[in-house]
């Protein structure tokens, strides 16, 4: 799945001396770019998994930021539930006192449908916004969850350095992949790429610092922190079926 950063051809593997190799297929224009062993691109994959993944102690810690907020928007849209299903029983009574009002002759057919679509209609509304919000509440943690639960498992997968397994699993963080310069190169894509441009990633010097010291006790750096939470829940929210 690998094309050549130098000129977009294919990346293909050869067997040379017991030893694979990558090379591009040079099938279109004249081309520099010289072989590479897979080993080295196995171990640069590993690192571009990590580089858009966070930390394991980060990753826990918004898994269970996460869980809370969810739990306090579960009360909410239980307020917000029953308030609506209220309206509903509301418009349902009022029907029936319809219905017995045009049987004692008390409205018109003309008058009796009228209202009788007017309360329906309003019900119906009711009804569909009331599952739009249920949907809307729940799904965008849960995938969230599911999302900040593959980082850890990818951040696994990373330091293992299986080769079949971390090529399934960095074909779902990426698009675009490219060599070039016997050099792994690729766009982070969906929620990776918020978690790359967050800063959070890589385990870096400076991060294993602020973990050491105690990471959350900076109060920036909790803010921060929420404010990558916030990004991720949004973008699956209006993304529910990106993994």
């Amino acid at each position: 799945f690998f094309r050549c950063g130098e000129c977009g051809c294919f990346i293909t593997t050869e067997t040379q001396k017991g030893h694979n190799y990558l090379r591009c297929t040079k099938r279109k224009n004249p081309c520099l770019q010289k072989y590479v062993r897979e080993e080295l691109i196995t171990s640069q994959i590993a690192e571009s998994i990590k580089k858009v993944s966070l930390p394991l102690d980060w990753a826990n810690w918004m898994i269970e930021e996460n869980r809370k907020d969810q739990s306090s928007e579960i009360q909410s849209s239980e307020i917000f539930s029953q308030k609506t299903k209220d309206e509903i029983s509301l418009l349902d009574s009022k029907i029936e006192k319809l219905i017995g009002l045009y049987l004692e002759n008390g409205l018109s057919v003309e008058e009796y449908q009228q209202t009788k679509n007017r309360f329906m209609n309003e019900k119906q509304l009711l009804k569909e916004k009331l599952s739009a919000f249920e949907k809307k509440s729940h799904n965008r943690f849960e995938l969230t969850d599911k999302f900040l639960k593959t980082n850890i498992t990818n951040m696994e997968l990373a330091n293992e350095g299986i080769p079949e397994k971390i090529l399934r699993e960095f074909k779902k963080v990426g698009s675009n992949f490219q060599i070039k310069d016997r050099t792994v190169l690729f766009e982070p894509r969906g929620a990776w790429r918020i978690l790359s441009d967050s800063g959070f990633c890589g385990g870096n010097a400076e991060q294993t610092a602020l973990r050491a010291d105690h990471i959350f006790g900076s109060e920036t750096l909790f803010e921060n922190l929420r404010y990558s939470l916030y990004k991720i829940r949004t973008f699956f929210e209006t993304n529910p079926d990106e993994e």
